[in-house]
């Protein structure tokens, strides 16, 4: 029968020796421990500025960065490490700016911890000094550097002074070797172009500097080596300066004003056809040149009147530099320490003459460029940088 009782029990199926033995809760791994977080702060501090710290300033904003070589995914790893990491990329990186819109716009669109920021670096064209200066000299809550950086300690401001050539390189681009003649010719016309648009004054402080230059162009093959004597002097210079001056102008120009230097001060008379005059004027009572440049030395100040840096600040006064530095007397922190580098770019071969004759006065770096040291100058230390170029072939 086919429904009939088996005779007698189905023997069991031994038990499964696959089934995962049951494991206690409290030897899970715990999720929320971390070795970074179970480290001192200082530890921790000293881990976020290897890991976030750059030697190059952050460009902002601009695509051509280069690779900082930063962790900045750490700050995405807990809310704790964020809270500590976020202010020392601020604090503690650098950052550069080219115009004072671009860091306005940062303070807005950064995060909270960008007000930080100790170190800047602005780059700054000779054409936007004005607009600058207004930026550094506010303050205005809405677009001042007073309030975008409160914490500023450190504010470095490179001036790019434009590109210049000696008499000698200028006039003799195409016979000498130097630039082809398409390119000298636009040179001139460039030239010739920002002289129409640039007041008197500053006309014949440019003539007076390409001056100087060419003076260090012949003496560092002329006089220099036969005579060991210094340069001549900024102000003889500037008496050609004086004379055309007053074939361009037969009238009386406004004395400077009497309360001292302004922000935006008013026309006044050239400084170097006043030098000249005074020189006109009065006996030389000067003491001798090797005297006067020893004492000038030793003071350690470097108001040396024959020097370089003098020539060229007599210059740059009336291109902005001045009023660069006169806006940033009553906004900057007391404790910041600022510094601005004025950097024109001369043909190499004039860089180097010029490196021969003002050797007291420039020093070279390792690209070849040469420098001042820095000078106070209304309460701002400023450096005059010459950088070289290639003219060609």
């Amino acid at each position: 029968m086919l429904d009939a009782p088996p005779v007698r029990p189905v023997r069991a199926r031994p038990a499964s020796h696959s089934s995962i033995a049951p494991v206690a809760l409290d030897k899970l791994p715990d999720t929320t421990f971390s070795l970074l977080l179970s480290l001192p702060r200082e530890l921790r501090d000293k881990v976020y500025t290897f890991a976030l710290v750059s030697q190059f300033p952050f460009w902002w904003p601009s695509p051509t960065t280069p690779k900082h070589n930063v962790a900045l995914g750490l700050l995405s790893v807990s809310r704790q490490v964020h809270k500590e990491a976020a202010p020392i990329v601020y604090a503690q990186n650098k950052f550069l700016f080219t115009n004072p819109s671009d860091c306005t716009m940062f303070r807005v669109v950064a995060s909270p911890c960008a007000e930080n920021i100790t170190s800047v670096y602005f780059r700054i064209r000779e054409k936007d000094v004005k607009l600058w200066a207004t930026y550094l000299g506010s303050k205005d809550p809405s677009r001042s550097m007073k309030h975008d950086l409160p914490r500023l300690k450190s504010l470095w401001i490179f001036l790019r002074c434009g590109m210049m050539g000696t008499p000698g390189v200028i006039n003799n681009m195409v016979g000498n070797g130097g630039l082809p003649a398409p390119l000298a010719a636009q040179t001139q016309a460039i030239h010739q172009a920002l002289g129409t648009q640039l007041p008197p004054q500053v006309q014949v402080n440019m003539q007076v500097l390409q001056q100087a230059m060419h003076q260090a162009h012949a003496g560092a093959y002329g006089n220099m080596a036969a005579n060991a004597q210094a340069p001549m002097p900024f102000v003889q210079f500037a008496q050609n300066a004086l004379q055309n001056q007053h074939q361009n102008q037969n009238q009386n120009t406004a004395a400077p004003h009497p309360h001292g230097l302004q922000n935006n001060p008013p026309a006044n008379p050239s400084p170097l056809a006043t030098i000249a005059a005074q020189q006109q004027s009065q006996p030389a009572q000067n003491p001798p040149h090797g005297q006067h440049h020893h004492r000038a030395y030793a003071h350690g100040h470097g108001h040396h009147q024959h020097g370089f840096f003098t020539s060229f600040m007599r210059w740059e006064r009336e291109m902005g530099l001045e009023n660069l530095c006169l806006s940033l007397q009553e906004t900057r922190p007391v404790c910041t320490d600022v510094k601005i580098v004025c950097i024109v770019k001369l043909p190499r071969p004039e860089l180097q003459r010029l490196v021969r004759v003002y050797a007291d006065e420039l020093n070279l770096d390792k690209n070849g460029d040469a420098r001042t040291r820095f000078r106070r100058v209304h309460g701002v230390d400023v450096s005059l940088e010459v950088s070289g170029y290639e003219i060609g072939a």
